[in-house]
C-alpha cells in the first residue's frame, strides 16, 4: 500500500459481500492510498477484507450493515461509520455483481423461485437505491464524490439467484445508475455503472475481479488523478 497513490489522503466507502469484487476493489483503493471502509450483511468477511488491507500496510475498518433487512437504518449506520473513522468519502462503490445460489435445490418448486427472484430484486435493486440515497447526502453537501455501481453484463458467478432475475435487475440498475447520474451532476457528485454493456457503464463486464475492480478506479478518477 502507498501514502503517495491517485487517491492518497482520500476516503472510499465500499459496500457490498465482503469478498469477490468488493473485496478486490477495497484492495485496489487502498494501493492507491485511500483509507477505506467496507461495509456489507456478513461481518466475517468484511473483517477479512479490512485485515487484508491493514496487513499490507493501508488504512481500512469494517462495518456490518444490512439495507436489505435493516433498510435506512443500515444504510445510514456505514455512512456515518465511514465519516467518524475517516471523514466524507471521496468515492463510493456499491458491488451489486453477486447474487445467491444459482440452483435453488430440488424439490423447491416454483415458489422458491419466486422468493429468490424477490430476494435478488430487494438485495439489488431496492437495496441499492436506499443506500444511495444515504451517500448522496454527505456528498451533495460538500458538492463532489463519485459513486459507482457494478454489476457484471452477464450471469458468470456461481451465485447466481437465475440468469431472469439476474437480467432483469441488472437492466434495471443500469437505468436507476442513469437517472441518479443525471439527477446528481448539478450537484457536483458523478455516478457511474462498471461492469455492465446495459446502460451506461464501461467495460465488457466479464472479466476477473481484479479487472472490473480497475473499472471502478478509473471511473473514480479524474484528470488530476
Amino acid at each position: 500500500m502507498t501514502a503517495t497513490g491517485r487517491f492518497a489522503g482520500r476516503v472510499a466507502l465500499v459496500c457490498g459481500p465482503g469478498d469477490g469484487v468488493s473485496r478486490a476493489t477495497a484492495l485496489a483503493f487502498a494501493r492507491e492510498g485511500a483509507a477505506v471502509l467496507v461495509a456489507g450483511p456478513d461481518g466475517e468477511r468484511l473483517a477479512g477484507t479490512a485485515l487484508l488491507v491493514r496487513d499490507a500496510g493501508g488504512q481500512a475498518a469494517s462495518v456490518v450493515a444490512d439495507v436489505v433487512r435493516d433498510g435506512s437504518d443500515a444504510a445510514a449506520r456505514m455512512v456515518a461509520a465511514a465519516v467518524e473513522r475517516f471523514g466524507v468519502p471521496d468515492f463510493v462503490c456499491n458491488d451489486a455483481s453477486v447474487t445467491g445460489p444459482r440452483d435453488p435445490g430440488p424439490g423447491t418448486g416454483t415458489g422458491r423461485v419466486e422468493v429468490d427472484w424477490a430476494a435478488a430484486f430487494a438485495a439489488h435493486l431496492t437495496g441499492l437505491f436506499t443506500a444511495m440515497r444515504h451517500e448522496l447526502a454527505p456528498m451533495t453537501a460538500l458538492g463532489r464524490g463519485v459513486i459507482v455501481n457494478t454489476v457484471r453484463a452477464t450471469a458468470c458467478t456461481e451465485r447466481l439467484i437465475g440468469p431472469g432475475a439476474y437480467a432483469g435487475y441488472a437492466a434495471a440498475l443500469a437505468t436507476l445508475t442513469a437517472t441518479a447520474a443525471h439527477e446528481s451532476a448539478a450537484l457536483g457528485v458523478r455516478i457511474s455503472l462498471a461492469g455492465s454493456r446495459t446502460g451506461s457503464g464501461s467495460g465488457s463486464g466479464s472479466g476477473s475481479d481484479e479487472e472490473l475492480a480497475e473499472q471502478v478506479l478509473l471511473l473514480c478518477a479524474d484528470e488530476n488523478d
